[in-house]
């Protein structure tokens, strides 16, 4: 057994393996890594009326979306996601910044009106307290005015009397009371005088503290700012990392793009055989073809048509050795491959071969590819098939560009 027989053996052991189960659906599913082709198979007889055509290509063709979808997504996807949401973090950071210092001034705001308002209380009380003071005083000094007053019509009336004794104690008493008077003005002014100072002290104080919450406020808030531009300035330089991998995937994409579009199968050159070749047979083929562009679309390819090729030693290993491979011999300009019919993809992306022969055949469709990706190059989908008698074979062929 050869090298490439081997390789050819082991792929499709491998792959009748990975899709097994798929069989027991009514249809058997491939995944070709290199040619980027997945493809989905049923054949039924044809005189199973509960069969539909159509329905069964529907089926398959979402079997096979289903499976294109667990192609990982490019990393490139990734990290445009991934630097969206850092922005998008970045954003919600400086947002919850502006949130946080807005509320940061309407607590001052709210803390400031508060203080005003103790302070007008306090200015109140005290200009009530001073008021009352000084009420209780005037009474307190009319009291006195009245008593001297009486005590001296009293020395008057002694002196009047000759009661010199009397007079004199009175003259005593009431002096005695004027200098109590006087220490208890003096003790009076002492007493204020001290009020006043102890007032100023805590009134400085009070702004010594304020000031001091104030600095501590401002360099909080300093300290928060720093610490919030830090992990900007880390996030804009992750954000700046992210995009500069970016434009190197990007860059690799290209690169691997203009390599994979270097790199095509083998072309064919396709010769119709002579029509005493021919045999007449009583099966069918069916089948839908989609092309996807990178990102996953579908695309419609000009000039897509289907081919359908008896079996032959050349054509198996131009299969084997160049499509399975994806790869082309510079040497050559094309291989010769004779076919047995032909057909045009229609408006739906399918076609229908009838009156097919029992035996072993290749369907290839050839297409060109978009002028955006390469110039002059052609596109293959290929697939081997087995016709049996009186059989309709239902398959769906998908290709990522």
């Amino acid at each position: 057994m050869s090298k490439n027989t081997f390789y050819y053996f082991a792929l499709t052991l491998s792959t009748l393996v990975l899709f097994s189960g798929c069989a027991e659906r009514g249809y058997h599913l491939t995944r070709q890594s290199n040619t980027h082709t997945i493809t989905a198979q049923s054949s039924v007889d044809l005189g199973n009326t509960q069969i539909n055509t159509q329905h069964e290509l529907h089926k398959m063709q979402a079997a096979v979306k289903k499976e294109r979808k667990k192609t990982k997504a490019p990393k490139a996807d990734n990290t445009i996601t991934e630097i969206n949401a850092r922005k998008e973090r970045l954003k919600a950071l400086k947002a919850q910044q502006n949130a946080a210092f807005k509320e940061e001034q309407r607590q001052a705001q709210i803390a400031r009106k508060k203080e005003k308002i103790r302070e007008a209380e306090n200015i109140r009380r005290e200009q009530e307290a001073r008021k009352k003071a000084r009420q209780e005083k005037m009474i307190e000094e009319a009291q006195i005015k009245k008593a001297q007053e009486v005590k001296r019509k009293k020395l008057q009336m002694l002196k009047a009397n000759n009661e010199a004794k009397k007079a004199k104690a009175l003259e005593a008493q009431i002096a005695q009371e004027k200098q109590i008077q006087e220490a208890k003005k003096a003790k009076a002014l002492e007493a204020e005088k001290i009020q006043k100072a102890k007032a100023l002290e805590a009134k400085q104080k009070l702004a010594a503290q304020q000031a001091l919450a104030r600095k501590k406020a401002e360099e909080e808030r300093k300290r928060k700012a720093e610490e919030q531009a830090v992990i900007e300035k880390e996030e804009k330089a992750k954000i700046k990392r992210l995009q500069e991998q970016r434009e190197r995937e990007i860059q690799r994409n290209k690169v691997k793009k203009e390599k994979k579009s270097a790199a095509a199968t083998e072309p064919l050159k396709f010769q119709l055989l002579n029509k005493i070749y021919h045999k007449f047979g009583t099966s069918e083929i069916h089948g839908h073809v989609i092309y996807l562009n990178g990102s996953g679309q579908e695309v419609r390819l000009s000039g897509a048509k289907v081919y359908l090729l008896p079996v032959s030693a050349k054509l198996n290993h131009w299969f084997e050795n160049y499509y399975l491979q994806n790869k082309s011999n510079p040497n050559d300009n094309g291989m010769v491959a004779n076919y047995l019919n032909s057909t045009y993809l229609n408006l739906e992306k399918n076609f229908e071969f009838y009156g097919v022969a029992e035996g072993s055949y290749y369907v290839i469709i050839e297409a060109k590819y978009p002028s955006s990706m390469a110039r002059d190059k052609k596109i293959y989908i290929a697939k081997k098939v087995q016709v049996g008698k009186y059989k309709k074979i239902m398959a769906v062929f998908s290709k990522k560009l």
